[in-house]
């Protein structure tokens, strides 16, 4: 999947690129995989963490040795469409005040084939579940002309000016995984940048789902423990970051504690009690303030 997406870069045309896979000590084949696709191409780099660190380090990491005035973060379950790039860098020509531009992600697996995932990502301040505009449209619903959508963030791929990750730090890696992507956006819009997501630049976004996978907790985003754990933790994190003192209590003292019980109930009723308790123990530890 990932030397798939990596080609799908490097046919890109009309601009000046490298490629910097970054491979968060997988343990499986994937070092091998790229130095037989990619070896003798000058222009792919590939590092590999000493630890599984998860997305905020390996993105900055990749971003720490990268030499471009334009940064594209793209996960490997993706195969980016034609020209994808010079349009996304022709957006940030036409709008100086531009931060982050994103391709439109359509979805190309089973049950979900062909819609597009969202035209636009933010979320509700009172109880931090997230927003998106017209979620799973199908594509042959998508106005034809050409068009730009607001967002404050966007999953899965996207690209900043270099100049502009640098002023806002990066990613931050105290997140570990889950909401590191929506920190980033929101610290790009709060700084006054605009950010978009293109319907001229697109990604096939595959989906990969691992053996085992429960598809209803996969689509909760509680598919692992540790997962979950962040992203019970993260949830308040972020409110407690971005969120005013009102809708931070919100958040904290109503809906928590609901998600608390609906989180639990899906995970025990599909016998998964260490996702349950894993949901529980990081939203303890976001309320407190802990890591």
């Amino acid at each position: 999947m990932v030397c798939d997406c990596v080609s799908s870069v490097l046919v890109q045309k009309g601009v000046s690129l490298e490629v910097i896979v970054v491979d968060d000590c997988s343990p499986d084949d994937t070092g091998a995989k790229i130095r037989e696709r990619f070896g003798d191409i000058p222009r792919v780099r590939y590092i590999r963490n000493k630890k599984n660190s998860f997305q905020a380090v390996s993105r900055n990491n990749g971003a720490r040795i990268a030499n471009g005035d334009y940064l594209l973060f793209l996960d490997d379950d993706n195969i980016l469409g034609k020209d994808a790039l010079v349009l996304l860098v022709d957006e940030f020509r036409k709008n100086p005040k531009l931060g982050l531009a994103a391709p439109m992600a359509i979805h190309k697996r089973p049950g979900k084939n062909n819609l597009i995932w969202s035209l636009g990502s933010d979320f509700n301040r009172w109880t931090s579940q997230p927003k998106d505009n017209c979620p799973n449209m199908p594509l042959e619903d998508l106005p034809p002309e050409p068009k730009t959508y607001s967002t404050t963030y966007y999953p899965n791929g996207f690209m900043v000016p270099r100049k502009i990750y640098d002023a806002v730090g990066g990613f931050d890696e105290s997140y570990v995984q889950i909401f590191e992507e929506s920190d980033f956006g929101w610290k790009i819009c709060e700084a006054g940048y605009d950010a978009i997501i293109s319907t001229m630049a697109r990604t096939d976004h595959l989906g990969f789902l691992e053996p085992g996978c429960v598809p209803e907790l996969r689509q909760l985003g509680i598919e692992k423990p540790y997962r979950t754990y962040c992203f019970a933790r993260n949830r308040l994190r972020f409110a407690r970051k971005h969120f005013s003192l009102m809708q931070n209590l919100s958040v904290t003292l109503v809906f928590a504690p609901l998600s608390v019980a609906y989180y639990g109930f899906v995970a025990l009723k599909n016998r998964r009690p260490r996702i349950a308790w894993a949901y529980f123990w990081g939203t303890l530890r976001g309320m407190i303030g802990l890591n």
